[in-house]
Formats: C-alpha cells, structure tokens, sequence
C-alpha cells in the first residue's frame, strides 16, 4: 500500500480556523477541498480541561467533510502535527484514502487524526455530526 502523502484536516487545522497557523509553520504549500470515507464526525465541546471546541472522528459508517494539506517537507509536518494532536494519546495518526474534488473525485492517500476511542469522544462529550462536517462557527454551542 502506498505511504501518505499529506494530510486529511476536518477541524480547527483547516484554513480559516483556529489552528491553520500551525500548518503554516509546518511548512503548508496548498490546500484541496475533500473527503474521506468510513469515519464518523464528532464536536467536542470546550470544557474545564479544553478552552476551545474542536472535532474528533472515529471509524464508522459516514464521510467526512475537510481539505488535503501538502506540506514541503511531510516528515517536519508530521512532528509538529502530531504535538498538536496529542498523537498517541487524544488522537492517533492513522492512514486512509482522501477523495479530492479538484480532480474529480480522485484519491489521495493521507493521514488523519483520528480520536483514540469512540467510548473516549463520548465521555468527552462528543456530539454526532452526520452531516460530516465541523466548523468552529457552526457548531452546537455548549
């Protein structure tokens, strides 16, 4: 199977949210609109422990909505990426098939942060999305 090549974002690292700076000191060369298959979407609402609200997905039955990153170097990416994300704990980096609409639907394969647990995102007070798609400014508030 192929390595990645960039990463699949769904939540506050895509560009206009809350963290996209950090892809940009990752090195971010461009952006294109996609989605992956098979993942459920979660809001996670601020609390005591978070001071802001952010998303998680869990393998599931669903599509989710986001944006491929390239990066000038995915090594360096990944290491800053990955302190962010709390990789190993909160979220695990796990490889998957992104679907660019750019090029007609053609897949790309990524990384995507994905929430260590469903059983974690829910005791965290994780919310469903069905829709498939999170935005800091659209979400449920709480």
């Amino acid at each position: 199977m192929e390595l990645p090549e960039a990463v699949f974002v769904y939540g506050t690292l895509k560009r206009g949210e809350r963290n996209f700076e950090v892809s940009r000191q990752a090195g971010w060369l461009r952006s294109e609109p996609a989605c992956i298959e098979g993942f459920r979407l979660f809001h996670i609402p601020k609390g005591d422990l978070r001071p802001y609200a952010y998303p998680g997905v869990v393998k599931g039955e669903g599509r989710v909505w986001g944006e491929v990153q390239w990066f000038a170097n995915l090594d360096r990416a990944l290491a800053l990426l990955d302190r962010l994300e709390d990789e190993g704990g909160e979220y695990l980096r796990s490889p998957t098939t992104a679907y660019l609409f750019e090029q007609g639907g053609a897949p790309c394969r990524v990384w995507v942060y994905v929430y260590a647990s469903l059983p974690a995102l829910e005791s965290a007070g994780g919310i469903w999305l069905p829709q498939g798609v999170w935005g800091e400014q659209t979400q449920p508030k709480g």
